[in-house]
């Protein structure tokens, strides 16, 4: 049986894995927290959803009703989504390498999950980039229904990989620590 090897495994020892892990997570707090947050704050602040309700806006006239409820925001929805570029690079690394490092743990019940999803989750950077640049040409030539469209199954898309790495780090994790806790 051909084994799927988890992204970075091949390339970093598990000091530098560490080591990449506490960096992207602390750019990715750093801009979530220091950026995206206080910008999203602005955006809600008119538009409840903020820039989720745009991202699920699903139609054009959705998408037109919210842009208009954040008329002269349009440079903070600009520097939100640019941001968010940032951010991108980050928080889908992240997840994927600590996916990749518990599949490569001792005692994993189903590596090959792991190893897989290490790897699903990085197709959020195309989807999370794919979805800013239809928001961006909403907010400067209009919304329109294929690109309300676009970006919602692009962030669906991405939210469900994300879901499934979360998920997979939360009950592969737990029970490898309840192993570790509780030997047999």
């Amino acid at each position: 049986m051909t084994m799927l090897t988890p992204p970075f495994t091949l390339l970093l020892s598990w000091p530098q894995r560490w080591l990449l892990l506490g960096v992207l997570l602390a750019l990715a707090a750093a801009v979530m927290f220091g950026r995206l947050g206080p910008l999203d704050e602005v955006l809600k602040a008119r538009e409840p959803g903020g820039i989720l309700a745009l991202e699920f806006a699903w139609s054009g006239e959705r998408a037109a009703r919210i842009l208009a409820a954040w008329e002269g925001l349009e440079a903070v929805v600009r520097l939100q989504t640019r941001w968010d570029y940032l951010f991108l690079l980050c928080y889908p690394l992240a997840l994927s390498l600590a996916c990749a490092m518990l599949a490569d743990g001792a005692r994993n019940p189903v590596p090959m999950i792991g190893a897989f999803v290490a790897w699903a989750v990085l197709a959020a950077i195309p989807l999370d980039a794919t979805e800013n640049l239809a928001m961006l040409r909403m907010v400067d030539h209009g919304a329109s229904d294929t690109l309300a469209k676009l970006a919602a199954w692009c962030a669906g898309l991405k939210f469900t990989v994300l879901l499934a790495a979360v998920g997979y780090l939360l009950t592969v994790g737990t029970t490898m620590l309840i192993q570790r806790v509780l030997p047999q």
